[in-house]
């Protein structure tokens, strides 16, 4: 079976792949299962984003070597710091290129490892939790994604188990046409707590290239998870990106999503709520600029009663980017009590730039509480002129206005390292 349709790239027939691969039989059988969905389904189609015009078939089904072993470095070090003792995965190219720190994690039990180790050391944790957040059969791409994952991390925290250190994950791509396929699972057992960041890093010189990304985490009783992710892709790369949670009987998931890059995104972030006092927050930023498109959704489903969600969005548009923000919050029958709020503000730099901000409320129940205030606009012209009257350039001011602007999600990020990564991103959007 050829699974590239209509590719500019070598072909390889699926089952050669997949026994390359040595898997369990439950991994084969869902990779064949996802395969099957890919090939019935047609495109992914979105809104806001027309995906007929990118290149999705800019990857290969094809094991990859690692090269050059160092060639990485230089393009994830904004993202690393030699400093830390936290634990760090980097996956280049698909393959597991650096680890360090993990060994500290085993004392208490917890399981930090890629998810092509944890399948074969922890069959029947990965088993029990594949694929049940994220369905292979969501979409064309999620199902692509699904048959063809190339690595990830698998982070496990037993009961009650409390990690003081967020642990890492840097996932790096230095060039285009294979596919970034990257899957992660996430399990945090009753009353633990974890921090988790993963970013997604690439040069500017990449050429046309395939993200596909797929974030699952089980949120147990009483469990607390933190997750940051930024994606900083360049302006040839396609992304189609979601993170979700399934949070159980008072559990809490925070988010905090930073989308930087130049290119093509479509990301889906949010969680489902399904037990009782269940809470859910996100913080959100994208950074637009040259012709970037970012096609954001944070989804917030209660199902179980007196849930919470809160969500918040930042975004900052420049040059002929354009972005679509779009706050999704519903509450399903039964859900009583539930209280789900959004705050979504998106800021234009240019006048070529463009931004939406969509709030969706969706409620099926009576005894409930729900709003949301959007609001999308230039730089205050008050604020500038106070600044720049002050003896500050036009420059500086701007500079000023918008690190204000962004600075509460910021504040959310884990790491130290990343939020100056991040900051570094933004300065040169602006430059």
């Amino acid at each position: 079976m050829n699974i590239l349709k209509e590719a500019s790239v070598p072909s390889l027939d699926a089952e050669t792949y997949f026994s390359a691969l040595q898997e369990p039989a439950f991994v084969l059988e869902f990779r064949r299962r996802a395969l099957a969905h890919y090939t019935e389904q047609p495109l992914a189609k979105f809104e806001k984003s027309d995906l007929s015009r990118r290149n999705v078939h800019a990857f290969r089904a094809v094991p990859k070597t690692n090269g050059d072993s160092s060639s990485w470095r230089s393009v994830a070090e904004s993202h690393m710091n030699a400093q830390d003792r936290h634990p760090l995965i980097v996956i280049a190219d698909g393959s597991v290129v650096h680890v360090s720190g993990v060994d500290q994690l085993s004392a208490q039990g917890v399981i930090f490892c890629s998810l092509r180790e944890a399948v074969n050391k922890h069959p029947n944790l990965v088993q029990k939790h594949l694929g049940t957040v994220v369905p292979s059969d969501e979409n064309n791409l999620i199902a692509l994604q699904s048959a063809l994952w190339r690595d990830g991390v698998f982070l496990y925290a037993p009961k009650n188990v409390q990690l003081v250190q967020p642990v890492q994950l840097l996932v790096v791509t230095t060039h285009g046409g294979y596919g970034t396929f990257a899957r992660n699972l996430i399990v945090a057992d009753t009353g633990s707590q974890v921090s988790f960041l993963d970013s997604y890093v690439a040069p500017s010189t990449l050429e046309d290239e395939l993200q596909v990304g797929v974030t699952e985490v089980i949120v147990g009783d009483g469990a607390k998870v933190k997750i940051g992710t930024v994606q900083d892709f360049p302006r040839k790369a396609t992304n189609v990106l979601v993170r979700r949670a399934k949070v159980l009987r008072s559990g809490q998931m925070n988010w905090v999503v930073g989308e930087v890059g130049d290119g093509y995104t479509v990301a889906e972030f949010g969680s489902l709520l399904e037990g009782e006092g269940s809470v859910s927050t996100s913080h959100a930023i994208a950074l637009g600029a040259g012709r970037a498109h970012m096609d954001l959704t944070s989804r917030m489903v209660h199902i179980g009663r007196f849930s919470e969600s809160d969500t918040m969005a930042r975004g900052v548009m420049q040059g002929k980017a354009n972005a679509v923000y779009r706050g999704l919050t519903h509450i399903l029958k039964g859900a009583s009590g539930a209280n789900g709020q959004q705050s979504e503000k998106l800021l234009m730099l240019s006048g070529d730039s463009r931004a939406d901000a969509i709030p969706m409320l969706l409620i099926d129940e009576n005894d409930v509480k729900c709003g949301h205030a959007a609001s999308v606009g230039q730089i205050n012209e008050d604020q500038l002129f106070y600044l720049m009257s002050r003896g500050i350039s036009e420059a500086s001011a701007k500079r000023l206005i918008v690190w204000g602007f962004v600075d509460p999600v910021l504040a959310e990020l884990p790491l130290d390292i990343v939020r100056k990564a991040m900051e570094n991103v933004l300065e040169r959007k602006m430059a």
